[in-house]
């Protein structure tokens, strides 16, 4: 396992406390093989990286971790990405220099995608993903010396990721380049409704072997 950029230390967060309205069913509970998606999204990114945090909402529901795992909870119900990403590095600050972030409903993350994003961090403060006009905060790589900086705009009632991306000293990877190791940005996948669990199953040739939680 490597977890480090050089002589930088790089830790992971995922983010699991979503309300899955279009899902109408926990993402971080569907079975995905013999594990659950959480599960899954955790051993991929704990390959890369160390220690990772599991940001959940107050009283979710979680399957089973490993004890290296951090499991951390909302401090506030819907307080949105931006804070819940503070509190990651918050939790991480003393431990690791950068931290992944990742959504918990992203199954087809490949340890070679995650690579290449922490790669192009260099001397910024964050870099993200963009997909065209589209900015992706939960595939990018962040400072844990940013929680001041968040904090600051919280106060302000900026809570997107992408106020402080345009903050402070930031990288937008073009999603393009990660086609080199993610031909079809798999990595950018988001599993947010029935129909596409459904089609992820069968993309995987799982869906006789996942039994349907809704179903």
């Amino acid at each position: 396992m490597s977890n480090s950029n050089k002589k930088m230390k790089i830790g992971g967060i995922i983010l699991c406390g979503g309300e899955s309205t279009r899902m109408n069913y926990p993402k971080a509970l569907l079975p995905v093989g013999n594990e659950l998606m959480l599960q899954r999204v955790v051993r991929i990114v704990s390959s890369v990286v160390s220690p990772v945090a599991v940001m959940a909402s107050q009283d979710q529901k979680l399957p089973e971790l490993p004890d290296s795992v951090i499991v951390v909870h909302d401090r506030e119900s819907g307080a949105g990405p931006l804070s819940v990403i503070g509190h990651g590095l918050e939790v991480l600050k003393n431990q690791c220099d950068a931290a992944y972030v990742s959504g918990c409903d992203t199954p087809l993350i490949q340890t070679e995608f995650i690579e290449m994003i922490i790669s192009r961090l260099g001397k910024n403060q964050l870099a993200m993903v963009q997909e065209g006009k589209w900015f992706h905060p939960l595939a990018a790589i962040y400072r844990t010396s940013l929680v001041e900086s968040i904090q600051q705009l919280l106060s302000e009632n900026k809570r997107r990721p992408l106020d402080l991306a345009e903050t402070v000293e930031a990288c937008f990877i073009n999603s393009e380049d990660l086609r080199e190791v993610d031909p079809h940005l798999l990595g950018l996948q988001n599993i947010n409704t029935r129909e596409q669990y459904h089609n992820l199953l069968q993309e995987m040739g799982l869906d006789t072997t996942s039994p349907m939680p809704f179903e």
